[in-house]
């Protein structure tokens, strides 16, 4: 099990990945390596915002669910930067979003092992933004 979390704006969303979405992933990308490339930097921009949609619609208050599209966006980009044979582009382990200014335009990313990250079940002041898969141990059927 890979995982991307963003926080942003009070709102914390864990996008879980799959072994079996990741080995999918994986396999697509390869179909697609003459039109995706799995290090460039607008590729990347365009898995993050697929996840900063996401973020905003529950700015927003809109109840959402993580779909195919956000899967696909969190594989991506913990591809991205797992595999980046740029050193100062590497980040090994699961990714750790963080939206700076709560625009979703200012972004940093990070290993969630460089990171002191609150367990989500505890009393605090900004939402989860949960979903399938999210990773959070509750059935969301």
């Amino acid at each position: 099990m890979r995982k991307v979390t963003y926080y942003s704006a009070g709102l914390v969303a864990d996008f879980a990945i799959t072994d079996q979405a990741f080995d999918k992933f994986l396999k697509d990308l390869k179909e697609a390596e003459n039109e995706i490339d799995r290090h460039g930097e607008g590729d990347l921009m365009t898995a993050r915002t697929l996840l900063d949609n996401f973020m905003a619609r529950a700015q927003q208050g809109e109840d959402v669910e993580q779909g195919p599209g956000e899967v696909l966006g969190a594989c991506f980009i913990w591809n991205f930067f797992n595999t980046n044979p740029n050193i100062t582009r590497m980040i090994a382990g699961d990714i750790v979003i963080v939206d700076l200014d709560g625009t979703l335009t200012t972004v940093e990313y990070a290993s969630v092992n460089d990171l002191q990250i609150a367990d989500p079940k505890h009393d605090h002041e900004h939402g989860h933004v949960h979903g399938h898969n999210c990773g959070c141990g509750h059935d969301h059927k």
